[in-house]
């Protein structure tokens, strides 16, 4: 799976909260978030560069166009997750985890879920 820019990845967030949605849905969402409406052909091109990619399918609804995610948030996010421990903890899961740990306010709930997991493997 490739990475996305930075611009597609946003892109994706909205599509994957919306569910389904048109290029006119998601200029919408972005301005209840930015208060301020991208150009549709910015936000044609991002979307029609997701499609290509197989990040979004889409199917016809009169002159419009669907689109839906074709991959799922935790599915990119675990790709994601992986290039990132290669790249900033030497391909060690468990640092990165300790790093997790140490540096975040994590709960007892959250710490005792993480012991579970690694129990089940």
């Amino acid at each position: 799976m490739q990475k996305l820019t930075k611009a597609q990845e946003d892109i994706m967030h909205f599509v994957w909260e919306l569910g389904e949605c048109t290029v006119g849905d998601l200029r919408s969402a972005i301005e209840a978030r930015d208060g301020k409406k991208p150009a549709h052909s910015t936000v044609s091109t991002l979307i029609l560069a997701l499609d290509d990619r197989g990040f979004v399918t889409h199917r016809k609804y009169g002159r419009t166009f669907v689109y839906t995610p074709a991959v799922s948030r935790e599915e990119y996010g675990r790709q994601s997750l992986g290039q990132l421990i290669k790249k900033f903890f030497s391909g060690s899961p468990s640092l990165a985890v300790s790093q997790l740990v140490e540096h975040e306010n994590l709960s007892l709930e959250e710490l005792n879920s993480l012991v579970r997991k690694l129990e089940e493997e």
